[in-house]
């Protein structure tokens, strides 16, 4: 009971409508700066993870989780991939092993129209074009297109391109491969036709390994590679094979967005510090506002622990009520945005053409926790500054 009531007279004390308009003007602003601070941090994060996770999802879905390759560019043969498909089997994590010859060539579509592209052979089913390069090309599913090898190109005297192998094929799909650099140039069709285009009859320029859901890349890679190393060095070859998480391509680009991500929350962390100077501004001029109330309730015997506690309710009330709103707030705008509003980027500089944005849950929580807690380290002040004043001095000069 005793605790209610102490629940019930720190609402009175901040939401009361005897409070002067400047003390409920501070108030709603000690809030509003919470919740903003809250829901600054929160949307920041929603969209700067949405966008990494974007990009790595996008470049894992058209790469196998790791990347076996020989050091210096050399090419691999059929050879290579029975042996590395015999060490994997012995890596728990790890499900097959496929070869892949992967060139550059050019492709041409409808008459007149021709584009630069990368040829990819694996276990694909069928041809496979991006669809941005499907555009370009003026072609869609069942049409044809020819491509050609650059390995052999040579310019004649009339200027002329002249290579030595064209192919024709027909498009069994037009696929969106998430990233837009994929979309605008990947070509993906089965690795016999890759190598009869090639003239490549047994070379595989890497090999891709796929590991079982749940899995960490980076621990099985490192498994993988440790083996192959063994295998090849221990064994005396003279050459050896190194495995890596395909992503490790590209780490660069996630420690760049890791860093602006930090920098970006320190700065947006700020908004929440003033909204926090604000609140102990608004906790200060309340207890100013009741003292004569405290000076009361102490002279008829409550204990400096409930004063203490009341003024730290105090800030639990105005903070915990900002960051709660901040929170609500994050959520509507992160659903608002994909769902009415989404924002489109420019593919060919950000691979992606729509920003998405991923409600964190647990940062969330962490930073509204977080923000409530800092908010009772803030109403510690007041509270003290309040049992400073004997109960006498309240009454004698309010």
């Amino acid at each position: 009971m005793k605790q209610k009531l102490l629940w019930a007279l720190a609402r009175r004390h901040v939401w009361s409508n005897a409070n002067s308009t400047v003390v409920r003007m501070v108030s709603a602003l000690s809030v509003a700066g919470v919740a903003i601070g809250v829901a600054a941090l929160v949307i920041l994060q929603a969209f700067m993870g949405g966008f990494t996770e974007a990009i790595a999802s996008g470049l894992t879905a058209m790469n196998p989780p790791l990347h076996i390759y020989v050091p210096g560019g050399v090419y691999m043969d059929d050879f290579d991939l029975g042996a590395v498909q015999s060490i994997a089997a012995e890596i728990p994590g790890i499900t097959h092993v496929e070869g892949v010859l992967e060139k550059p060539a050019v492709v041409s579509g409808a008459p007149g129209t021709v584009s630069g592209a990368m040829v990819r052979g694996c276990t694909s089913e069928g041809l496979i074009i991006g669809m941005d390069l499907a555009r370009e090309l003026d072609v869609e599913a069942g049409d044809e297109i020819r491509i050609a090898s650059t390995a052999g190109v040579e310019i004649s005297g009339m200027g002329r391109v002249l290579v030595d192998t064209i192919v024709t094929l027909a498009v069994d799909s037009v696929g969106d491969f998430s990233i837009e650099e994929y979309n605008s140039s990947l070509v993906v069709l089965p690795l016999n036709i890759a190598r009869n285009i090639f003239s490549a009859h047994g070379e595989l320029t890497s090999l891709g390994a796929y590991v079982s859901s749940g899995s960490d890349p980076v621990v099985v890679s490192e498994m993988l590679n440790s083996a192959l190393y063994e295998e090849y060095v221990g064994g005396g070859w003279p050459v050896y094979m190194s495995c890596i998480p395909f992503l490790a391509f590209h780490g660069n680009l996630f420690k760049a967005l890791g860093l602006e991500r930090i920098a970006m929350t320190i700065v947006l962390a700020l908004i929440t510090v003033v909204a926090l100077l604000n609140l102990s501004s608004a906790l200060t001029m309340i207890a100013l506002e009741h003292r004569r109330d405290i000076g009361v309730m102490r002279a008829m015997g409550l204990a400096p622990s409930g004063v203490f506690r009341i003024s730290i309710l105090r800030g639990f009330i105005l903070g915990g009520s900002g960051a709660v709103i901040g929170l609500v707030f994050s959520w509507i705008s992160i659903f608002a945005v994909n769902r009415y509003f989404p924002i489109r980027l420019d593919g060919t500089v950000y691979w992606i053409d729509v920003l998405p944005g991923v409600f964190p849950v647990t940062t969330a929580l962490v930073v509204t926790l977080s923000t409530i807690l800092v908010c009772l380290v803030v109403s510690v002040f007041p509270a003290l500054s309040a049992l400073s004043r004997s109960p006498s001095d309240a009454l004698r000069y309010e």
